[in-house]
């Protein structure tokens, strides 16, 4: 007889598992090799899509289904871009998964310090189950939800506007190729 993870316990194991790994990452001195290794981190436990369209949704701006995928990409990556900043700045030593608050069977939030060399993050990470399995979704820093936040900043880019968002993800894209090659 097999008995079934409690939604608490996975979600608990995802997030060290991830923990553990930023904080290995965050010891790879050369900057490509450690953004790689982040992201690699990332990818199975954090569930993108639905992190870019909460993003999405708190910009306002109505993006049409010929441009989804390109400003989906693009939100994507400048979340993505922002976080792996925000490690880098951190350079996390410990990973310690604190409380856990299960709501229903789908949702679990789970309480994470990661400390580092200049500061800490405190966060509930949002794991929900997913079709894939059980993923975080979003990421609640002092309150505030990382969808919520970085949605605003994008909102404040574009005004509204499609165009202008459109117009600043690809300039954001372009100064990080631009960036590389300069390495």
């Amino acid at each position: 007889l097999g008995f079934a993870e409690e939604p608490t316990d996975v979600a608990k194991r995802i997030v060290q598992e991830l923990g553990d790994q930023t904080v290995a990452a965050a010891k790879i001195e050369d900057k490509d090799a450690r953004r790689k290794s982040l992201a690699v981190a990332a990818s199975p436990a954090m569930d993108f899509n639905a992190i870019g369209a909460g993003v999405l949704a708190h910009t306002g701006v109505k993006v049409p289904s010929g441009m989804q995928a390109e400003v989906m990409d693009g939100v994507i990556n400048y979340v993505a871009r922002q976080i792996i900043g925000e490690i880098e700045r951190i350079r996390p030593e410990q990973a310690k998964v604190g409380a856990t608050t299960a709501k229903g069977d789908e949702e679990v939030r789970v309480g994470m310090l990661l400390s580092g060399v200049k500061d800490q993050i405190d966060a509930d990470w949002i794991v929900r189950k997913q079709s894939e399995g059980w993923r975080v979704t979003d990421v609640m820093v002092a309150g505030n939800s990382l969808t919520a936040h970085f949605g605003g900043q994008l909102s404040r880019r574009a005004r509204g506007e499609l165009e202008q968002l459109v117009e600043f993800l690809r300039a954001e894209t372009k100064k990080e190729r631009v960036a590389a090659l300069a390495q």
